[in-house]
């Protein structure tokens, strides 16, 4: 028994060391490209908190947290890395003793770095990473995990210990970088910036927007052309291996979730009802009302409010939800390209444009005058997307209304206008969506 025992131990050191081969002085291979969160997060390095990254399945945590890595000045062997994807480190007492294992090996007297990647497969982690901190000095940690993480009752264990920072699906202006093109223009001088540095290449601008429709969620997708291979991608390795995470964690029916998932990106953008959700799947409200905050924490969908000075009024009233991108949208309903010149684009869009917010809203009021989105950020934006040509008067009305009453900024999200108007004593900005998302504070 004793035997066996030295003979795990020993395979787990090798795989630890596999997994840091900066300690046998190799330098691991990793993109050039580098996520946004990444410059953020150096800026709390030197802070003691645990620094948790999260967010949705292949959205490139893992490399995020690997390229942190590489920029840190420290010595080799104060740098651990350990996944928790190899089944082997998925209890508690290996990893206690992987741990431990790196501190002893490591100079304490000068600061070490532990990073543990999808820490929300290693049981009971939070009291893990408690101990540790509130006993190790010179020990900075890193986690990273995807839905698990945010459902897993960690924050009243590590209270005051971890700050958590979201890592959301690639934003436009990301995927504009990674094609060497410019991307920030100022809201101030938006006009003069566009004629400047955007005019003669609207269409290129307009190309890339929609290529991100279809495929810009996923960095592993970026110079993927296949249409077949990203849809598989994204059903396979992101929406079925998320849902099925879910699912694993809480015990709940894959398949119902995954049914809700696909019914809710049949409405994306749109109203919902519980009730009528939980009849069409033939299971009761308080179950539809489970998964939907599920899917909520996977990062598959987020919910709006319709807007209201009262916080409470918000809560009581319907209520919108928004695929998380449209390429999900695209690959689960198996929509070819050319969806993006019907109207379904309009809505394609504006759950793209919600996505580009930390909070969003939309509003409705009791005779159905319409906004599709709010922000309250920079003063309160209101939002409508109408992704075509022509675009009357009567429907902006909607929008019109709410400036006025709520002393608002109106924008209407175009497929290519770009103008200012004034209707009824209302200033509108008319903007083609591509543009709308480079703007350096649109709220």
């Amino acid at each position: 028994m004793l035997q066996k025992v030295c003979l795990m131990e020993e395979r787990h050191r090798r795989l630890l060391i596999r997994q840091n081969p900066w300690w046998r002085g190799e330098k691991p291979s990793l993109p050039e490209f580098e996520r946004d969160l990444l410059g953020e997060l150096l800026r709390y390095v030197d802070y003691p908190q645990i620094l948790a990254v999260v967010g949705m399945r292949r959205v490139g945590k893992t490399t995020l947290m690997k390229q942190l890595i590489q920029k840190l000045k420290a010595p080799e062997k104060n740098i651990c890395y350990i996944s928790f994807d190899d089944i082997d480190f998925q209890k508690y007492e290996v990893a206690d003793e992987l741990i431990s294992y790196f501190l002893e090996f490591s100079d304490g007297s000068t600061r070490r770095y532990l990073f543990l990647d999808e820490v929300q497969k290693l049981p009971h982690w939070a009291d893990l990473l408690k101990t540790y901190y509130d006993s190790e000095d010179n020990l900075k940690m890193f986690v990273s995990g995807s839905a698990s993480l945010e459902i897993k009752e960690y924050k009243e264990t590590l209270a005051g210990r971890i700050l958590t920072f979201h890592l959301p699906v690639l934003t436009f202006r990301e995927f504009l970088r990674y094609r060497g093109m410019r991307w920030q223009i100022s809201r101030e001088n938006l006009f003069r910036e566009y004629d400047l540095k955007f005019a003669m290449h609207r269409e290129k601008y307009q190309r890339y927007f929609e290529d991100y429709l279809e495929k810009g969620a996923f960095p592993e997708l970026l110079d993927v052309e296949d249409r077949e291979f990203i849809r598989r991608y994204i059903k396979e390795a992101v929406v079925e291996k998320a849902i099925a995470d879910v699912a694993r964690i809480t015990g709940d029916d894959e398949r119902i979730i995954y049914e809700l998932f696909r019914l809710l990106a049949k409405s994306n953008a749109q109203l919902f009802e519980i009730v009528n959700l939980a009849r069409i799947l033939g299971i009761n409200r308080n179950k539809v009302s489970k998964y939907l905050s599920l899917l909520e924490k996977a990062f598959l969908i987020r919910i709006g409010y319709n807007y209201s000075p009262s916080v409470a009024k918000q809560l009581r009233k319907r209520k919108k939800q928004y695929i998380s991108h449209s390429c999900i949208v695209m690959a689960l309903l198996d929509y070819p390209r050319e969806i993006l010149n019907t109207e379904v684009a309009g809505q394609l869009v504006e759950a793209c444009i919600a996505g580009h917010f930390e909070k969003v809203n939309f509003w409705r009021s009791p005779q159905k005058d319409e906004v599709d989105l709010v922000v309250d950020g920079d003063g309160l934006l209101a939002v409508e997307v109408k992704y075509r040509s022509h675009i009357s008067r009567r429907e902006i009305g909607g929008l019109l209304k709410f400036v006025k009453r709520y002393g608002a900024r109106g924008v209407v999200v175009t497929r290519e206008r770009l103008e200012r108007g004034q209707f009824r004593g209302v200033d509108v900005l008319f903007i083609p969506a591509w543009l709308f998302l480079l703007l350096d504070s649109p709220a």
